[in-house]
């Protein structure tokens, strides 16, 4: 059934993360969030001070009560699986938050919930909407660097190391697997979007901080498809660098036969030439206090129109499948010692 604008929806979990998508809901102009849920009455009461709606405590209740053409999900990842499940069974489409799945199994349900509910499910890997992404998509298309080489792709934060780093998200600090899962999909992601196809997998992973029990540094060497090589580089155990945290910009460079493409601080691009020559390439972004949550809304944005328009979703379950093989790999070879080949299906 074709939808019409503007679709309804309702946003289940209201903790930290939720803010920012509230924040980027209230810019999405074909959407409304007319029903926010949590279990939580302080946390639902914040929610709604940024954006109201009808409150509920359930998420059953919400969607047996509420008319919803779609929900957004913005709880943890073991919740994932029952939530898209009763979201499809009430004809809603769902788009989830990200880690998607703990476990293969759940992603493989939650993938399969959807289908029999006739439903799309997309997750909000948000990285790769950034307008710096999409401006080194469209220059390595174009063959500005010629062929890609290699990718060096770095987060880095001092949380782990701080009294408080967990302070805003406190369940971090119980997770066994922690910044391999937590931010490894935003990085493989991104990856995925930049050069294509992974076949191979090696990680390393440690953990140095106190007061947590899962890794807080990670090192994924990937192999694509095409032949180049990713390095994925994340550590909550070193202060940022070459990056601006407040805008979720990250250390990114693309080298190629022809030349090397890396991301500025102020959002720009700088072409260096084999001969050393450089030339920047502008990004167009919006004001510096709304870069942060822009990349959420234009991620949920691309999930609307793709309802809209019955076009694809660039982060759907099934393409989200393909990362999260990679991280779960990334935990086989960290564990075992070896190199992981990714398996077909």
């Amino acid at each position: 059934m074709r939808l019409s604008s503007p679709l309804r929806g309702g946003l289940i979990g209201c903790g930290y993360v939720s803010q920012y998508h509230l924040e980027a809901w209230k810019t999405v102009p074909n959407a409304r969030i007319v029903a926010l849920c949590d279990r939580d009455p302080e946390r639902l009461e914040r929610a709604g001070r940024i954006l109201p709606g009808q409150a509920y405590r359930d998420a059953a209740e919400l969607l047996s009560h509420e008319h919803l053409d779609f929900v957004e999900l913005c709880t943890g990842p073991e919740s994932h699986r029952e939530l898209v499940a009763l979201a499809a069974r009430h004809g809603v489409h769902v788009l989830c938050q990200k880690p998607s799945a703990a476990v293969r199994s759940d992603l493989q349900a939650m993938i399969a919930s959807c289908a029999a509910g006739s439903v799309r499910l997309m997750i909000h890997e948000n990285w790769r909407f950034r307008p710096w992404y999409r401006t080194l998509k469209r220059e390595l298309e174009s063959g500005t660097i010629g062929r890609p080489i290699r990718l060096r792709l770095a987060h880095r934060d001092t949380r782990a190391l701080r009294p408080d780093g967990f302070r805003d998200q406190p369940y971090f600090a119980t997770m066994p697997r922690l910044i391999l899962i937590e931010m490894g999909c935003h990085l493989v992601d991104t990856a995925r979007y930049l050069l294509g196809e992974v076949e191979t997998v090696s990680a390393t992973v440690g953990r140095f901080g106190a007061g947590h029990i899962g890794e807080d540094l990670a090192t994924l060497s990937l192999g694509f498809a095409s032949g180049a090589i990713g390095l994925l580089d994340m550590t909550w155990c070193a202060p940022p660098d070459v990056a601006r945290p407040e805008w979720a910009l990250n250390e990114t460079a693309v080298e190629g036969s022809e030349g090397l493409l890396k991301l500025q601080t102020d959002g720009s691009l700088l072409r260096i030439g084999l001969d050393g020559t450089t030339e920047q390439r502008l990004v167009p972004l919006k004001s510096d206090d709304r870069v942060y949550v822009d990349g959420y809304a234009q991620t949920q944005d691309h999930f609307i129109e793709g309802l809209l328009q019955d076009t694809p979703h660039e982060t759907s379950g099934t393409d989200n499948l393909k990362t999260m093989d990679i991280i779960w790999a990334g935990y086989s070879s960290a564990e075992e010692g070896r190199l992981v080949r990714l398996r077909g299906d």
